[in-house]
């Protein structure tokens, strides 16, 4: 009887390098180094190439379809060059036959090892009716320590109702300090 590797359904970030990538005092983070829940099954996420001239990732997440959206991702401090308060954003591409974005808030939410947290909700029909652009849609502030010590752990969210949603394409997230150094 041989003994087989049983797949998640669920995708785990792969955090490696090349994931994650910083440009202008931004950590830009791929979509590929956050977890995705049932982003391993390919009957409600899909990889999609993303055309290099659009936007900083090679590759994104394509939401097929889903009735439970979790989309988290955690980055030490340690990996920030500077202190203070910081933003994160995802970014966020709706084709022209998305569907179920009316009627359901995305939760965003902070925390950070301290134990601060911040959410917010959004219903995101209004960036859907603008299709094939691509969207950064604020995720929520945190202070980065003096002592760099530490982590920030986000995440977008919906799994509350039962409404289905899908053709948007995730490509990644943004973390940048919200005023210029």
């Amino acid at each position: 009887m041989s003994q087989e590797k049983i797949s998640s359904p669920h995708w785990t970030a792969h955090t490696s390098d090349h994931e994650i990538n910083e440009q202008n005092n931004e950590i830009c983070i791929s979509a590929k180094a956050l977890n995705i829940i049932w982003g391993n099954d390919n009957r409600y996420w899909q990889w999609t190439s993303l055309p290099h001239n659009e936007i900083n990732f090679s590759v994104g997440a394509e939401l097929l379809q889903v009735n439970w959206i979790e989309v988290t991702g955690k980055l030490d401090f340690s990996r920030f060059k500077s202190t203070g308060e910081h933003e994160i954003v995802y970014l966020l591409k709706f084709k022209v036959d998305a569907f179920g974005w009316h009627s359901s808030p995305i939760k965003f939410k902070v925390m950070t090892s301290d134990g601060k947290e911040t959410v917010h909700a959004e219903i995101l029909e209004h960036y859907r009716k603008v299709s094939d652009n691509w969207h950064e849609i604020r995720g929520g502030k945190f202070m980065v320590p003096s002592g760099h010590h530490g982590a920030v752990h986000f995440g977008m969210y919906e799994t509350e109702s039962e409404w289905w949603k899908g053709s948007m394409i995730l490509g990644g997230v943004k973390i940048r300090p919200t005023k210029a150094p």
